[in-house]
């Protein structure tokens, strides 16, 4: 049987996110960070999770030099993205909380905040303390309006947001099943029913509402595009760790829809069995539709 990690989906993802990535919004965000060629900027990752977001921008020459702040509620994901930055990095200079790291030509320090957002975004010392905001695969989990005017809060005038992977109501499983449309329907339904910490936990289409939620809350959205979750067989087998990646999705809709009254037990369970079987098979086929946006805070503290 399969054991579930985050830490280890959070990673298995890098490939998937790798590809998903829209370019054109990433280079509309790495050009407008010529501004801060004086300086490092101040970044904030928004639920950093095991630390991989820096090594891509670091590796992709996007983010070079910087001083992040990972945030991220869950410290036993800070704690991996801690040990996966000091194995990448060439130099690697620990202290309390942070570490200072090198890579080729490139320098970071990276400081680890394992706090819930909407508290971290409620410190008054934390207000326009921040150049750029990047959320990767973030913002679909949280209440959009009010993360929104939080992030704006925090951003200094002229800040830059980069929110990447934002969930947009399309999952899709080939071969195709007859369940298919029930479970997608019930699945995309639990997202916008979710609550955690006693407020709203995300909605299946986070990605549209952000192209209109952005302008509408105080900040100016400069560009978009799609960043679609894309994972098939290749010679007959996953990418890198991709099957596990299949599994833990598999898994969460399993997970999501236990017990639902609209489903038969018994063939919701053979739903699910069909496509664990297809992925030990190297058969199974998942795209999920998602997007990318980019743009700026003019006046900062618009939260």
């Amino acid at each position: 049987m399969t054991e579930y990690s985050d830490q280890r989906y959070l990673h298995a993802k890098r490939t998937v996110d790798d590809r998903a990535l829209n370019r054109g919004v990433l280079d509309a965000f790495r050009a407008s960070l010529r501004a801060f060629d004086s300086r490092p900027p101040r970044v904030l990752e928004l639920g950093a999770g095991v630390g991989t977001m820096v090594s891509r921008l670091v590796d992709w020459g996007v983010l070079d030099h910087a001083d992040w702040v990972l945030l991220d509620r869950d410290a036993a994901s800070l704690r991996s993205a801690r040990e996966h930055l000091e194995a990448w990095a060439d130099v690697c200079t620990p202290s309390a909380g942070a570490v200072s790291l090198k890579k080729g030509s490139a320098e970071a320090r990276a400081e680890f905040v394992a706090e819930e957002a909407f508290a971290f975004m409620a410190v008054p010392e934390h207000r326009a303390g921040f150049d750029v905001v990047v959320a990767n695969a973030v913002l679909d989990l949280m209440d959009l309006e009010p993360a929104l005017k939080g992030l704006w809060g925090l951003l200094a005038p002229g800040g830059r947001f980069w929110f990447s992977i934002n969930f947009d109501a399309d999952t899709i499983f080939v071969p195709e099943l007859p369940l298919d449309e029930v479970v997608m329907r019930l699945y995309h339904q639990s997202m916008d029913q979710r609550v955690r910490d006693g407020r709203p936990a995300g909605h299946s289409k986070t990605g549209r509402r952000l192209l209109t939620a952005i302008g509408a809350t105080g900040a100016e959205l400069l560009h978009a595009g799609s960043s679609d979750w894309v994972v098939f067989p290749q010679a007959g087998q996953y990418v890198g760790d991709e099957a596990y990646f299949l599994r833990h999705i598999v898994h969460t809709i399993d997970v999501a829809l236990q017990g639902h009254p609209e489903l038969d037990a018994r063939e919701f369970a053979h739903w699910v069995e069909q496509r664990f079987a297809q992925v030990a098979r190297a058969e199974l086929c998942y795209v999920a539709h998602q997007l990318d946006v980019f743009g700026v805070v003019p006046h900062g503290g618009a939260g």
